[in-house]
């Protein structure tokens, strides 16, 4: 299967883009950080492209420079409460932005959220992803098992089924992503060996890829907490 397949098959979804944090273990905005001659959140936006995205936006983050990379932004409604904010934000309409088809987006349709830190990703790990919530319709997010551990930021979500658990969670004070899902139907995504470091996070300067672009500041912050 080629990566658009999703497309092919009739599953619209919107790419989301998570940049709201704010990179202390880093000691730079990761988004920014250049790899072979791409800031890293547009390599997330790429692959989801690539996998098939209707349209795609960013979570939070510096507006300006990331409208630099051709990424349009949508303001974190809750920001400085974490990604359960930003997920938020994104499943409460803040990314229906017409498409590169000329449609208008629908916060209806799924959407499909990679961090910012992903150096690795491209489309052919996403795909997986996204097929298996359409496989499961009573499914209310899919997402890929990494180190024991289902990586719900790396993940597609199904708003209709998600906005109001997560909301309500989100309203009693919990800001767990994974608190705020429980009790919903949630598919574990086994990938394939070869596909799995493709979602390797950077959040440390070390982790980053030989050829990535740091400040001088960076490489003595490693040790940083975020």
């Amino acid at each position: 299967m080629g990566v658009r397949t999703a497309l092919a098959d009739g599953l619209s979804f919107h790419g989301v883009v998570l940049c709201g944090g704010q990179s202390r273990r880093m000691g730079q905005d990761k988004a920014l950080i250049e790899i072979g001659g791409r800031a890293m959140a547009r390599i997330a936006a790429d692959a989801l492209l690539g996998a098939g995205a209707s349209s795609i936006c960013a979570i939070g983050g510096d507006a300006a420079a990331l409208a630099r990379w051709d990424l349009p932004v949508v303001a974190d409604q809750y920001p400085g409460e974490g990604p359960l904010g930003a997920l938020l934000s994104a499943f409460g309409g803040l990314c229906p932005l017409p498409d590169h088809r000329g449609a208008p987006a629908s916060s209806n349709a799924l959407i499909m959220v990679l961090t910012c830190d992903l150096p690795h990703v491209d489309a052919a790990v996403l795909t997986p992803v996204l097929s298996a919530l359409r496989a499961r319709p009573d499914a209310a997010v899919a997402a890929p098992i990494l180190g024991g551990r289902v990586q719900l930021l790396s993940a597609a979500y199904r708003p209709m089924l998600v906005r109001e658990a997560a909301q309500q969670a989100f309203d009693r004070g919990e800001r767990s992503v994974r608190a705020a899902l429980a009790g919903l139907v949630v598919t574990e995504v086994t990938l394939a060996p070869t596909h799995r470091w493709r979602l390797d996070d950077a959040d440390t300067p070390d982790r980053l890829p030989a050829q990535a672009g740091l400040d001088d500041r960076s490489a003595e912050l490693s040790g940083w907490q975020r």
